[in-house]
């Protein structure tokens, strides 16, 4: 069987997706399994044994995407699952030969052969996701996130830890992801700082900042308001940053990209949520917890160290199993670094 997995966007959607290769593969061993990304996707997919094809759908122009779709539309596809529903996707989905279209339901539930309908009850998006395999009988259980990196993703954070000798040094070496896109979704810096100095002072850890593409002016501010607490992260490519969150102990953030990549690597993380559905985008296990309030305001600094003090035990024997397998492992061959615990 031929299968096509659409999942256009965003960064952390198309991550979120990856288990469902992983059910298909598992159902259907010998099945030949592609999937469909915008340009953004190369972040994630390449290396992926399980995929055969990596489509990469043009953002615009008429003639890109006529000449896109003559490439794909060759393959003659048994089963193509939209995972996103949108017009551009569905679109897509229907101009490409298949036996069996599946998406939710949705005002464009005419274009696919199968729908599967939403629940109104919020769940972990990964779950959700399984539904649409739910037509081909397929009853997936596996959840974890695939992201594989090289040795050479890993020399950043290598390189990272002998220059900062007190990371090495360290009990405990703690993430901070203080950013975020949208206003609403940041926890205030003020009590970043606030975590940070607990952290280091009081806890006998060593945190470091992290930061993405336009995001250093803003961890550059929270570092000023705690001068010696702390060490920014190097820029990072998308599986560097995977690697440099696999070796270390414990990930703090709001509901943002970077932490998908905690879960997928298997670093136990606590998630900060305000407006965003805290059940829908963490996996809620003891590894990956998170705090929900109504808003990012209405979470107290106490809130977020409670709820660290809660994992300390975790994080620890986790720690040390790391530290056991040295700084960074290879995760072409090892999908998660550390064992579930």
């Amino acid at each position: 069987m031929k299968f096509l997995i659409i999942q256009l966007r965003q960064l952390g959607d198309i991550l979120l997706t990856t288990p469902v290769i992983q059910a298909i593969k598992t159902a259907h061993p010998d099945a030949t399994v592609d999937f469909m990304t915008y340009p953004m996707g190369r972040l994630i997919i390449p290396g992926n044994p399980m995929v055969s094809k990596h489509w990469i759908a043009p953002q615009s122009g008429i003639v890109e995407m006529i000449r896109f779709l003559r490439d794909v539309r060759k393959n003659h596809y048994d089963v193509i699952i939209d995972f996103m529903g949108t017009p551009r996707s569905a679109m897509l989905a229907r101009l490409v030969p298949a036996k069996r279209r599946i998406s939710f339901d949705t005002g464009r539930a005419f274009l696919f052969t199968d729908v599967a309908p939403r629940d109104g009850e919020p769940d972990y998006i990964v779950r959700e996701k399984f539904r649409l395999l739910a037509p081909l009988g397929i009853k997936a259980t596996d959840e974890r996130l695939r992201l594989p990196w090289s040795d050479t993703d890993a020399g950043v954070a290598r390189m990272f830890m002998m220059t900062e000798p007190l990371l090495s040094a360290s009990r405990r070496r703690v993430i901070l992801s203080p950013t975020h896109r949208r206003p609403e979704r940041r926890w205030p810096l003020e009590r970043w700082a606030e975590l940070a100095v607990w952290l280091e002072k009081e806890q006998n850890a060593k945190v470091i900042w992290i930061w993405g593409p336009g995001e250093d002016v803003e961890i550059d501010q929270v570092m000023g308001m705690v001068r010696g607490v702390g060490v920014k992260a190097p820029k990072t490519t998308f599986r560097e940053l995977a690697a440099l969150i696999a070796s270390t102990d414990l990930f703090i953030c709001n509901c943002n990209g970077p932490s998908h990549i905690s879960v997928a690597v298997n670093t136990p993380s606590i998630r900060l949520s305000g407006p965003t559905s805290l059940i829908s985008w963490s996996p809620l296990t003891s590894r990956h917890q998170g705090v929900q309030r109504q808003t990012m305001a209405e979470i107290t600094v106490q809130d977020v160290k409670d709820k660290v003090t809660s994992m300390w035990s975790l994080i620890d024997i986790g720690a040390g199993i790391l530290r056991g397998h040295g700084a960074i492992s290879n995760a072409e061959e090892v999908w998660h670094v550390r064992p579930d615990l």
